[in-house]
């Protein structure tokens, strides 16, 4: 029997979940809830995004649509409600949800602050039901082989990392709201968490963090630098910007330096493993992206009850946590203590 899925908001993730639904065995959209009325008429062909091409006219035959939450909820037998709304409407979207008796997977981040954060993770705790934050690089093929190798040890401690995350700038959002510091916190809490998310589920929390940033105005982040810092000299950075010009694109890549080897992925090709002894070789990662890979994973939890199998609601509260502390090192260019 298929899991019914709602989507709540029609942007490039939730245009994004909705194609990754239909590659997945188990898994029905019955419904999708969205304030735009031409995209809930299939004209999805304002929809940009920074991967993945643009939004076109969509066949929706079979898939209720609604201009209120409520409404869906009420009317839906839903087992999931799949949240991809901009990041300051996560928190009230995914606790009308939860009170309704639904499971909720959220886009990432998984809140404003942390505080809101922290009211989803009691509300999904008191009404008992999962919630799931889409931390996709936690599935992305490269980044989880990347993590075995690293939690392998076969290659001696991470002596070295450096992560990158650079895009265009992100003028397709709805009304613009990536754009607005207030709603999105920026590039730091919209497009560099993938890294921080990462770094935390890869290497553990960091003792403290220095961040320098920059912006389009004075107290905005859309470019930051993160170092994150460990015991045992082991030095790793994220950098993390939307300020590139249209022709620049997209691009994400890391280098992992271990004591007997070295990790490199560029984005575009094979990730390769260059060994201090030996020849370079191509590392076999799974097929898939991170977003079929991590809504898989989350509708058979749902089917079979168990946890997710990278992400927890607390694991994405203390990335928010995480952020807010480079945001603030950032902002104040001192060292944060991480507690």
């Amino acid at each position: 029997m298929a899991i019914k899925i709602g989507i709540v908001g029609l942007g490039f993730m939730g245009k994004m979940h909705f194609e990754s639904y239909q590659k997945i065995k188990g898994a029905k959209v019955v419904a999708f809830c969205d304030v735009d009325a031409k995209k809930r008429d299939g004209d999805w062909s304002t929809i940009g995004g920074n991967i993945a091409g643009s939004g076109k006219k969509v066949d929706l035959t079979g898939v209720n649509t609604y201009s209120k939450l409520s409404k869906m909820l009420e009317d839906e037998e839903l087992d999931i409600v799949d949240i991809t709304l901009p990041t300051n409407q996560h928190l009230d979207a995914t606790l009308e949800a939860l009170k309704s008796g639904r499971h909720v997977i959220c886009e990432k981040p998984m809140a404003r602050t942390s505080a809101e954060g922290k009211k989803m993770v009691q509300m999904a705790t008191k009404m008992k039901r999962k919630l799931f934050i889409g931390h996709c690089m936690r599935y992305w093929p490269e980044y989880e082989a990347a993590r075995d190798v690293v939690h392998s040890g076969k290659y001696g401690k991470v002596l070295s990392a450096t992560f990158k995350r650079l895009s265009l700038t992100p003028t397709w959002s709805w009304k613009n709201w990536l754009m607005d510091f207030k709603k999105s916190g920026g590039a730091a809490l919209d497009l560099h968490i993938h890294d921080t998310d990462f770094i935390y589920h890869c290497f553990g929390k960091p003792k403290s963090v220095n961040s320098t940033a920059s912006g389009f105005k004075k107290g905005r982040l859309d470019h930051i630098t993160t170092s994150y810092n460990y015991p045992g000299n082991t030095t790793i950075v994220a950098e993390g910007g939307w300020d590139l010009p249209a022709g620049f694109g997209f691009n994400m890549s890391f280098n992992i330096n271990m004591e007997k080897a070295m990790l490199q992925w560029d984005g575009v090709s094979d990730m390769m493993l260059h060994p201090i002894k030996g020849k370079s070789k191509k590392v076999k990662v799974k097929s898939g992206d991170g977003y079929i890979n991590e809504l898989k994973d989350f509708v058979d939890a749902v089917k079979n009850n168990r946890a997710a199998k990278y992400i927890t609601p607390e694991a994405a509260l203390n990335n928010v946590k995480l952020l807010e502390a480079e945001m603030k090192s950032a902002l104040t260019d001192k060292r944060v203590l991480l507690k």
